[in-house]
């Protein structure tokens, strides 16, 4: 099995896809946590190819407004910001707070955590790992 720096699994996404399908709620969330290690590895460019495909598989699977999907797309803000395009970061995270407010209401964890995520970015505070 290969290994990547800091530990994370370079074939679990793969097999995942391989046994349980693409589609499959695990396989996505293998591939979410794989998107999240490369980020924290500063290989960026590969975590948004990577979270940007599972954004679309969550939404396909349980629709725009899910929790999950919004976590994906929150982790694809930050990608973005990371490959030099804040714009695209601060449009984005715009809309993850946006429905998070409408489905989880402006008080919860989660979308108090974008709030501030979006405020970072927007006023230029934000840094990726290893910055």
């Amino acid at each position: 099995m290969a290994i990547e720096e800091g530990g994370a699994l370079l074939s679990l996404p793969a097999e995942c896809d391989r046994l349980l399908g693409p589609d499959h709620t695990v396989a996505i969330g293998a591939a979410h946590n794989h998107a999240w290690a490369l980020y924290l590895l500063g290989r960026f460019e590969e975590a948004d190819e990577e979270i940007r495909r599972v954004a679309d598989a969550y939404v396909r699977r349980f629709g725009p407004e899910y929790p999950i999907v919004l976590a994906a797309r929150q982790l694809s803000a930050r990608t973005r910001a990371a490959l030099g395009h804040p714009d695209a970061a601060v449009e984005l995270m715009t809309e993850v707070v946006a429905r998070r407010e409408r489905a989880l209401g402006p008080g919860h964890p989660f979308t108090v955590a974008g709030r501030r995520l979006l405020d970072d970015l927007a006023s230029g505070n934000w840094r990726p790992p290893g910055a």
